[in-house]
């Protein structure tokens, strides 16, 4: 039998004690693995009618305009940003995060005429993202998923998922999906536990039984849009003590006649349109209708002005609207 020299000797007895027990990198290798176990990868989560299937956290993200925004922030996942496309227009809903957006480098972009953005594939891979986080209506989601880059969609820009009467549920379902995304999940029920206890002082000062219309208007036009139980303003309503006057459209948003408007004659109005519009541009454009000076909620000073995006999609900014709403009821009472 041929005898290892010394030093091979004692390579060889190292290598059977490694063979016995658990080197250090083993040790840590298998470390990390029950680390990225236990951040719950593989992960999956729906994408209106796709199914996203994730191995680790996306480290360089694009969001569309403000999609999903206060949701990154508030589980501190914002560093995952490496793009937007457009501004998330939240200046008036959450200056702090208008911020922490404009310092993320901009992709072209154009405008679609309901004033969300629209980003070609090509701009969006020029930045070599790993996730897309925006709506169908800006982005090509076939385009994406070819090159190899998943698209979330929260479920209130899916034309397929249908609701009859949102809920903060809705809320915790698109912070969870999130989080599933990044492997954060252990962070949602303290989360959502500040957001349900925000609620839950409004709920204790809400008056009750009143009625309320939320409606969206474009500055000079005569065109107003109203929205229904599917839409958040149902349960930012529901948490103020508020009736929807339109609680009977199950309709996220649609068109409202001001001859409907007047027969619902709701007590309050609460007035909404795109970012940078102020609330004198708000409040003449209702009043440059047609029988608004009869409308009960006019005549009582109960018009109000909330930022959209204080509102749909659910995310952690509507519960901020729930909130915001409760101070202007307070100071108009």
């Amino acid at each position: 039998m041929k005898k290892l020299a010394p030093a091979a000797a004692a390579l060889a007895a190292t290598m059977m004690l490694t063979a016995c027990g658990s080197s250090a990198a083993d040790k840590a290798a298998s470390s990390a693995s029950e680390a990225g176990s236990a951040a719950g990868f593989p992960a999956e989560v729906t994408s209106c009618t796709e199914t996203l299937h994730f191995d680790a956290a996306p480290e360089r993200v694009v969001i569309i305009g403000g999609t999903s925004a206060s949701i990154l922030k508030d589980l501190g996942l914002m560093d995952h940003v490496v793009a937007r496309a457009g501004d998330p227009g939240l200046q008036d809903a959450d200056p702090d995060l208008q911020s922490q957006i404009e310092a993320i480098p901009e992709v072209e972009s154009s405008s679609n005429v309901t004033g969300g953005r629209v980003v070609s594939t090509e701009a969006i891979l020029s930045v070599r993202p790993d996730l897309v986080i925006g709506y169908d209506s800006g982005v090509e989601r076939d385009a994406l998923r070819d090159a190899g880059v998943p698209l979330y969609a929260p479920d209130a820009f899916c034309d397929e998922m249908t609701l009859e009467h949102a809920t903060w549920d809705n809320v915790e379902n698109e912070v969870t999906k999130t989080a599933t995304i990044f492997g954060v999940t252990d962070k949602v029920p303290a989360l959502m536990d500040e957001v349900r206890g925000r609620l839950d002082d409004i709920e204790q000062t809400a008056a009750s039984g009143q009625s309320a219309a939320a409606l969206y208007l474009t500055p000079g036009s005569d065109v107003f849009y109203a929205y229904g139980t599917p839409s958040m303003i149902q349960p930012i309503f529901e948490a103020n003590g508020l009736k929807n006057a339109y609680e009977d459209t199950q309709e996220r948003v649609f068109d409202a006649s001001m001859e409907d408007l007047l027969d619902r004659n709701p007590q309050w109005i609460v007035l909404m349109g795109d970012a940078g519009t102020t609330t004198e541009q708000l409040t003449e454009t209702l009043m440059g209708l047609n029988g608004a000076a009869d409308l009960q909620a006019v005549k009582d000073g109960h018009v109000l002005v909330l930022s959209f995006r204080l509102t749909d999609p659910p995310n952690t900014l509507s519960v901020q609207g729930a909130v915001r709403l409760s101070q202007l009821i307070g100071e108009a009472q």
